[in-house]
Order: C-alpha cells, then sequence, then structure tokens
C-alpha cells in the first residue's frame, strides 16, 4: 500500500499503522490501528458488507454537493483521517484498530476470491483472533514500557485497557456472534478484557426478505439460497445489492473507492448472510451476560429492520444493555447526515462503562 492510501495532515498524530496477519486458512488479514499515548481504553471497528475498514470509517475525500450526489476530490488521497470517526475516537484518548474482512479491501479471500467465504462464521473467528492479537501486543507494549522505567511496583498495579468492540450493519452481526462463540467456548473472557460491545445498524434482519419466523425467510430465502449455494458456490448472484434511497450521495462515496470490490457476492456468501441471522438469535443465550451492549438502530432503516433488532434486544437476558433508537436516519450510521450524534452517544456510553 502506498503512503498516498491515507491522507494525514503533517501534525496530526497518530498515522495509521498498517500490519497483516495469516488466519486459520492461511488468508491474510490486513489490518489498521491509530493509537494514542495514555489510551484511556480501545476500541476495535468492524466494517458491513461490501465495504472495508477506512472506507467504512475515515473520511472520504469527496464534496457532499446534496443528499443526491457527491463528487470526487482525489482518489488517490480518498482516505481522510481529518474529520473521521477515528479522529474523534483518538481525540477522546480512544486507540483505534479495526481489520479488512477476508474477501473485502486488501484482505486475502477464501478461494482467491472477493465476496466470498468457506463458513459465515470465520468472520467472527477472524475478529477473535484479531483481539487475541491486540490483547497481545497491549500486553506486550506495556511489559518494555515498565521494563524501561524499572518500576515494578507500576507494573504491579496497571490495569489492562478495556476493549470495546463496534460492528457496522454486517459486522454488527459479526461481532455479536463473534461474542456468542466466545460464550460457548471455555475460554476465561476476563483475560480478553472486552468491556462493551456496540452494534450500529446490526445486520440482526434483514428488511428485504423478512423476519426469520416470516414464511418468506423460512420457505422461499433460506431454502432457496441454500440449494443456489449447493449447485454452484463460487457463481455471483444480484441479489444482495442495496440502494441508499434516502441519501443516494453514499453510493457515490462507495463506487470512487479502488479497494472495494464493485462486483456481486457468490452464492455461498449469500447463503451464510441468509443463515447467520438465524444462527445469530437461535444462540442469543450464549451471548456474555458480563458484556454490554448498545444497539443503535434507526427506526426507518431500509436494509436492517429495527423490528427484529428490538425483537433481539428483548430477547437477551441477564445483560447489560441499551437500545437507542433513531427517527431522522437510515442505514449508514457513519456517513449519513446526524452521525456525529450517533459517534456523540458512542463515546459516551464507553466513557460510562469505563468507570463502572
Amino acid at each position: 500500500m502506498s503512503t498516498k492510501d491515507i491522507c494525514v495532515d503533517e501534525s496530526s498524530i497518530p498515522t495509521c499503522r498498517v500490519d497483516s496477519f495469516y488466519n486459520k486458512d492461511g488468508l491474510s488479514i490486513r489490518n489498521y490501528s491509530w493509537t494514542v499515548k495514555k489510551a484511556i481504553g480501545l476500541i476495535i471497528l468492524i466494517h458491513g458488507l461490501t465495504t472495508h475498514m477506512r472506507l467504512a470509517f475515515l473520511k472520504h475525500n469527496v464534496n457532499i454537493v446534496s443528499n443526491n450526489h457527491a463528487e470526487l476530490v482525489d482518489a488517490d488521497n480518498y482516505y481522510l483521517y481529518e474529520g473521521s470517526w477515528i479522529e474523534q475516537f483518538n481525540k477522546n484518548g480512544y486507540s483505534v484498530y479495526g481489520i479488512d474482512l477476508q474477501g473485502h479491501g486488501e484482505s486475502d479471500g477464501y478461494d482467491n476470491l472477493r465476496l466470498h467465504v468457506n463458513n459465515f462464521d470465520d468472520y467472527a473467528g477472524d475478529v477473535i483472533e484479531y483481539i487475541r492479537k491486540v490483547n497481545a501486543s497491549i500486553t506486550s507494549e506495556q511489559s518494555i514500557l515498565d521494563e524501561d522505567t524499572l518500576d515494578h511496583d507500576k507494573s504491579k498495579n496497571r490495569k489492562k485497557l478495556p476493549i470495546y468492540i463496534l460492528g457496522s450493519s454486517m459486522g454488527g452481526n459479526v461481532v455479536l456472534r463473534a461474542l456468542e462463540i466466545l460464550g460457548e467456548s471455555n475460554e476465561d473472557l476476563s483475560k480478553l478484557n472486552i468491556k462493551g460491545c456496540i452494534s450500529l445498524s446490526g445486520m440482526v434482519s434483514i428488511t428485504k426478505i423478512g423476519s426469520i419466523k416470516s414464511l418468506k425467510y423460512r420457505l422461499y430465502y433460506l431454502p432457496g439460497i441454500n440449494l443456489l449455494s449447493s449447485i454452484c458456490s463460487t457463481c455471483r448472484t444480484s441479489q444482495g445489492k442495496v440502494k441508499f434511497e434516502k441519501y443516494p450521495f453514499i453510493e457515490d462515496i462507495l463506487s470512487y473507492d479502488k479497494y472495494r470490490y464493485k462486483g456481486d457476492m457468490t452464492n455461498k456468501l449469500a447463503y451464510g448472510i441468509v443463515k447467520c441471522i438465524d444462527t445469530l438469535h437461535k444462540n442469543i443465550k450464549s451471548y456474555p451476560s458480563n458484556i454490554p451492549v448498545l444497539f443503535i438502530h434507526s427506526k426507518n432503516d431500509t436494509i436492517c429492520d429495527y423490528g427484529d433488532v428490538e425483537s433481539f434486544y428483548k430477547g437477551l437476558h441477564n445483560v447489560n444493555k441499551e437500545l437507542y433508537a433513531l427517527e431522522d436516519m437510515d442505514h449508514d450510521l457513519i456517513a449519513e447526515p446526524g452521525n456525529e450524534n450517533v459517534l456523540k452517544k458512542i463515546i459516551q456510553w464507553m466513557n460510562n462503562k469505563n468507570k463502572n
């Protein structure tokens, strides 16, 4: 990746650190971090379908002419730190980490294909592996710092930084599922120090295919896409195409990005997306009771239905939870007008959890 890929002012600190790790299938997973000194916490960001880390959470080098159109300024300096959610997290004391999910952005894809996955839970597996790697790197850095200062009492009393994980759209499903998988394991979750989860327009349902309890979902979409996936898993389907009807300028922002795959997803991924909603609901009792969760969702979301998110929220028992409903936004809460208030809510929520 060239240094031009990220546009950061000379005086801006921090800058982006780019790295990769190999997952269980040997796929290279690209990851990014913007760390701050004397951080009060860490936040791991997981993007949605067809986007990637920088496209989802950095600003874009465009002029938004109207709700209908955005004009490209510079495709080679497309990702802007200044004015982004990442900058605001940093300014509030949070180091930021994130990955390009496999088959997205600059990460490898299974079978060398974009928008393809062998098993949808592999996304959650990569997130869990990345959380462990972030934990290990922070522990290592703190150990080096303590050795340099030779302050062993300080080392003994140093508290681990709280980790928060945030998923947008499909990423919301992925982070919730990752926590279900961890809840099903015998792992001591206190070692990971995850102190909260944020689902932002989370893919707990898909408006187009209906509720998981509906006949349309059970008798048409689930068996139909499963059949297509069985016949030709790597054939591509246009069924996953979405339109941002309220704010079409978002489609311009997506179209200008050179790392975003602009083709259709494979049948295997399409089936994974349809099935993962059912999987998430069936395993809701596995969600760890000691990890607070914040759902932020618009009642007017045209892609992921608010009603099903509310139902999932009510199904979480013995969990510190909050559902923050929006009235005047649609699905892309990071880019739409009013996103500043959403960001403010997230930071306030994390700050309050830090006090507990």
